[in-house]
């Protein structure tokens, strides 16, 4: 079944101050607490279809002997790093979690501002996440993204007066599939290895014509940046990125020429 939908136009700005507090309240809240809870215990289901429910009232928090002797898939994890990317305290939420996504956006620009000159960091039209294609009769093959992560980059994290959030990191260390569009202007950190220009970092830099780029397996994530330190496969280090990038493989991009 083909389905046809209405390209929606986003145009979004750097975050905004109120987006920077949240995400910062959110994790100095998972950070200080220090009680973690359990739903129940693993329950018994060789006989679900025989009793066709489960009672919860009389669940309860597991003891931690309890915990220790389960074997369960944790949704998410939380950890704590120093001194990466630039930033004295690295925070990072994994989730386990798998995306499939098909989407399409129809002009999709981020990050007007002064660098240079001014402009776009980010600046793509008719813009595909997964196979499908408004030109091809072909069937849709979605990106596949497993296992999210959001990632927070702190200087002096514990004092109340001195915290500055550096970056934020969004993506996923395995996606599979494709994502397709006018690359009209564009920030990127190649993931896998250096060009040789740049140590791998690209700025602004204009593609031309719709362009695939292809992922297998490799790591795509968006990254906010205030301060990012980035060091290539080859130990090759570019300090204070600011800005909006796009982490991508550095493989050959397909042209289509159309």
């Amino acid at each position: 079944m083909k389905m046809n939908s209405k390209p929606t136009r986003i145009k979004l700005l750097l975050l905004s101050r109120g987006l920077f507090v949240l995400l910062t309240a959110l994790i100095l809240l998972f950070v200080s607490s220090s009680t973690s809870f359990a739903p129940t215990k693993i329950i018994d289901d060789s006989k679900f279809e025989k009793t066709k429910s489960i009672n919860f009232v009389e669940k309860k928090i597991m003891s931690d002997d309890e915990l220790s002797a389960t074997n369960a898939q944790a949704f998410l994890s939380i950890t704590q790093t120093s001194n990466q990317y630039g930033s004295q305290n690295v925070i990072t939420v994994n989730l386990g979690a798998r995306v499939d996504v098909l989407a399409h956006i129809d002009s999709f620009k981020i990050g007007y501002w002064n660098n240079g000159g001014n402009g776009w960091d980010y600046d793509i039209t008719n813009f595909y996440f997964g196979g499908s294609n408004q030109y091809t009769s072909a069937s849709a093959v979605p990106l596949v993204l497993k296992g999210l992560f959001l990632q927070v980059g702190f200087d002096n994290i514990s004092s109340s007066t001195d915290r500055r959030l550096n970056y934020i990191d969004f993506g996923t260390m395995s996606a599979s599939g494709s994502i397709t569009g006018s690359l009209n202007q564009l920030n990127a950190i190649l993931t896998t290895a250096s060009t040789g220009q740049n140590n791998g970092v690209m700025i602004r830099q204009t593609l031309g014509a719709r362009q695939t780029i292809t992922f297998t397996n490799d790591r795509m994530s968006f990254l906010f940046a205030s301060k990012y330190n980035y060091t290539d496969e080859n130990g090759n280090t570019t300090t204070n990125l600011r800005g909006f990038f796009q982490k991508i493989p550095d493989t050959t991009v397909d042209q289509l020429g159309y």
